[in-house]
């Protein structure tokens, strides 16, 4: 399995508009988009969502996005998995409420990586992919 790209996709404003929103989420889908024109993708992992402080305006671009991005992902055929984050926590570490530094370096011991990836989301992004790998 190699690793094409472990980046995040940092928003500029912090408190954005509705519009500033629904334009972020084109530009993601786009995003995605242009990847699977790139690139042979024959699965897709995606973390099941779970919101403990209920903030409805993001709650609403995120599921939108997530929306988005299963829409894009199945009109390719592509099989989207998806895993709850205590999933990730267990399958990556053995313990399913492992703290992020764990998750960190349990992802940098199976990709063989350097150093840390640079943000929390990029470490479980990498987890959700390896899952997808090991996952029929």
């Amino acid at each position: 399995m190699n690793i094409v790209d472990a980046g995040i996709l940092l928003q500029e404003k912090k408190s954005p508009t509705r519009a500033d929103q629904f334009q972020r989420i084109i530009q993601i889908y786009d995003f995605f988009e242009n990847l699977l024109s790139e690139h042979t993708i024959t699965k897709v992992a995606i973390e099941k969502l779970f919101f403990t402080s209920f903030n409805q305006n993001n709650a609403e671009f995120v599921y939108g996005l997530r929306g988005a991005l299963i829409m894009l992902f199945m009109k390719h055929k592509i099989p989207v998995l998806e895993f709850a984050p205590v999933e990730l926590k267990k399958y990556i570490t053995g313990n399913g409420k492992a703290d992020k530094n764990l998750v960190q370096k349990t992802i940098m011991r199976v990709f063989k990586l350097s150093a840390f990836p640079e943000y929390n989301d990029a470490a479980d992004a990498l987890g959700l992919a390896y899952l997808a790998k090991i996952r029929k």
